[in-house]
């Protein structure tokens, strides 16, 4: 039962708390959170929840084979999913803009930070667990 609650609904959950998480960035990042006032002060939130799904889509791909081999490997360290974060958010980049420019590019730079903010969140729900159910079984 642990495996069936684990992949139907920890991960997609932590999946989805990255991808705000890095949304939530983004947004604050494109306003600048000490430039706001309080009638603007909505609007990178907003932005957040709508970019989500983007960076979601985007995403998928790369965290999905991450999401298995931190699952498989048993991954529970912070600085593991921080790193993988960082990896899923530029490969994301690299594959959508196909017209890349060097790592060290402000674009390049902001998916990758964006990642390692998911990555966090992600392993606030989902990752300090990872691979606990193959404990579980091997201990029955």
């Amino acid at each position: 039962m642990g495996i069936v609650w684990r992949v139907l609904f920890v991960i997609p959950f932590g999946f989805i708390a990255a991808c705000l998480a890095a949304g939530f960035f983004v947004a604050a990042a494109a306003y600048g959170i000490g430039e706001l006032d309080r009638d603007t002060a909505i609007w990178p939130a907003i932005i957040g929840v709508i970019a989500a799904p983007m960076i979601g889509g985007f995403v998928a791909l790369p965290a999905l084979i991450l999401i298995a081999l931190a699952e498989l490997l048993s991954w529970r360290s912070v600085l593991a999913y921080l790193v993988a974060g960082g990896a899923a958010g530029l490969s994301a980049y690299l594959l959508a803009d196909n017209t890349a420019g060097a790592i060290g590019d402000t674009d390049a730079q902001l998916s990758m930070t964006a990642g390692i903010v998911g990555g966090l969140a992600y392993w606030l729900v989902a990752g300090r667990s990872a691979g606990g159910y193959r404990r579980d079984r091997i201990s029955a």
